[in-house]
């Protein structure tokens, strides 16, 4: 790729040679024929050294003959510049010969399934949408149109997904959540529903409800390896980052921000708004907008700091009082 597409591209100009560059690098690890973006003036002088190309802003410095990119941010360009060096994953065109589509299933006009994929009768793949290898897609399930299920992704029945949704890899939604009655496992009749532009990284697991829905709002973004347990709700906008896990029939509500490893315990509410630390172990109910850290349990984030200035205190205390019978005194 040459460095005026690049920049025609970003919106910004070309300053030096164009020259070819084969691909993004990090300040570092860059080459002369590679292409650095310089997010923050402290990669600056590593990224000069390095003899690759660069994008930088307006105002950063750089020694003239250089083949540089100029933007008004680099930051902001950065997500569109990824893009360029990032081309979509062609897991299917069509629909694969070696895919299993059962009678009275409905594949829409440019719905494509990949190899060894199983839709199952009554599921419908609208148009767009894609289903990657090894797939399975339930009875009755609908997947949205321009969705997109990345490799090993299953779907028990009657899962709905929404329009622009992500699932990624090995990712399980529908499965019968961890409910017991007397030794007995109780029958899970509801179903999953991820409303449009949701996405949810590789490895989660989405249980369906023992009555009604296990419902995710649109826009939300959820990372790898989590765990919804059945009958959660979850708001618009929600980000969640990955390893988390949610009790049975807890609420998340619209605008909520989950560091990485928090635990909600089950049946609590997080009001809208509200931020929860990474490693946060959630027990009790929290109000909308506020702020909440700490493992066990988590609480408000200024009562978090206060006990962990106490236990410094404490900590600080003893080490004087060691020192005071050591030496007799």
């Amino acid at each position: 790729m040459r460095l005026l597409a690049i920049a025609q591209h970003l919106g910004g100009r070309l300053e030096g040679p164009d020259v070819e560059v084969s691909r993004l690098a990090p300040p570092d690890e860059a080459r002369p024929g590679e292409l650095v973006a310089v997010r923050s003036p402290r990669f600056l002088e590593a990224a000069i050294a390095s003899g690759a190309a660069l994008v930088l802003d307006e105002a950063s410095p750089c020694p003239l003959g250089r083949s540089v990119v100029r933007v008004p941010s680099v930051e902001k360009a950065w997500p569109a510049l990824l893009a360029l060096f990032d081309p979509p994953e062609n897991w299917a065109l069509g629909v694969h010969p070696t895919a299993l589509i059962e009678e009275g299933a409905c594949l829409e006009a440019g719905a494509r399934v990949g190899a060894y994929a199983v839709v199952c009768r009554g599921a419908r793949v609208a148009k767009g949408a894609v289903v990657g290898p090894f797939c399975y897609v339930g009875e009755g399930v609908e997947v949205g149109p321009f969705s997109v299920l990345e490799p090993r992704v299953t779907l028990y029945r009657y899962t709905r997904l929404g329009a622009g949704c992500r699932v990624g890899a090995g990712s399980v939604l529908g499965v019968i959540g961890f409910g017991f009655q007397e030794g007995r496992r109780l029958p899970h009749t509801g179903r999953v529903v991820l409303e449009d532009g949701v996405e949810l990284g590789a490895g989660c697991v989405v249980q369906r409800s023992v009555v009604g829905e296990t419902r995710i709002g649109a826009q939300s973004k959820i990372g790898d390896l989590t765990q919804i347990g059945h009958n959660v709700r979850i708001g618009r906008g929600v980000v969640m980052v990955g390893s988390s896990a949610i009790g049975g029939s807890a609420v998340v509500e619209d605008g909520v921000l989950m560091g990485g490893w928090v635990v909600l315990s089950d049946h609590v509410r997080v009001g809208a708004g509200a931020r929860l630390s990474g490693g946060s172990a959630v027990s009790k109910d929290v109000p909308p907008g506020q702020t909440w850290a700490g493992a066990v349990p988590a609480r408000p984030i200024r009562q978090h700091w206060r006990r962990l200035a106490l236990l410094d205190w404490l900590a600080s205390v003893e080490r004087g009082l060691r020192q005071l019978l050591r030496s007799g005194a």
